[in-house]
């Protein structure tokens, strides 16, 4: 579903690169957890996937599809199949939940009706499903700066979900939250991905949660992978190489 081939992320004007030489293959099924120190280039290779950030050398394919090819409007529509979460949450705080939540669907819409904020009774009638699925409906009404963190991480999954995603992309969505929110949070994340049989890859810290929860786990450093396989063969020793200095 997904492939990398050969990418590289340079900065302008500089020798440094946030990825170097990357290849990859992902498909729908995995729960792919990715491990690496701050500035490792996790972040950088989700930006990559859903077109947020181009590569300065090698191609990005999704179903097929060489999305490096792609003017905005394409891409565009390539995010709508991709649901994102992310650290802060990126949600409107005066808004309420079902307003956030709503705002999942103007990937797919016209601009002018998310400028009204015109949303029709099935996108509310999906919205409202959307929000029951991560056990919020108690909530619904409430604006979002009245929330608990993990609150608003359920939230920023519902609108994920209100895409009707294939892949499910995070990036260090639990950083933020206490232990027990944060497994909280990846066990709603795994039902999630194994009702709809997404393709999810979430950037994470903690290495118990991606030991528990991942299928495939993989990891970087210096912008390489450097690491590739299932959770149970994550050892100490390849600890101890991920995060060394």
């Amino acid at each position: 579903m997904v492939k990398l081939e050969n990418i590289s992320v340079q900065y302008p004007e500089s020798d440094h690169f946030a990825i170097k030489d990357l290849s990859l293959s992902m498909a729908s099924g995995e729960f792919v957890c990715v491990l690496g120190k701050s500035g490792a280039g996790k972040s950088t290779m989700i930006r990559c996937l859903n077109g947020l950030q181009l590569p300065t050398g090698g191609h990005v394919y999704f179903e097929g599809n060489d999305i490096t090819e792609y003017k905005e409007r394409s891409l565009r529509e390539v995010r709508t199949k991709m649901g994102m979460i992310f650290q802060h949450f990126n949600l409107i705080p005066r808004l309420t939940v079902l307003q956030n939540v709503l705002t999942g669907t103007f990937g797919k819409r016209n601009d002018w009706m998310n400028l009204i904020g015109y949303f029709s009774k099935e996108e509310r009638s999906e919205a409202m499903r959307a929000i029951e699925a991560v056990e919020l409906g108690a909530h619904v009404h409430k604006r979002v700066e009245h929330l608990s963190g993990g609150q608003k991480q359920r939230v920023a999954i519902a609108r994920a979900l209100l895409q009707k995603p294939k892949v499910f992309l995070g990036d260090e969505p639990v950083a933020s939250l206490d232990p027990g929110t944060a497994n909280r949070i990846f066990q709603l994340i795994k039902r999630i991905h194994e009702k709809h049989q997404l393709l999810t890859l979430i950037n994470v810290h903690d290495v118990t949660l991606a030991k528990k929860y991942a299928t495939r786990v993989i990891a970087l450093k210096d912008g390489k992978l450097i690491f590739d396989g299932p959770p149970d063969q994550v050892s100490e020793e390849w600890l101890y190489n991920i995060y060394e200095e």
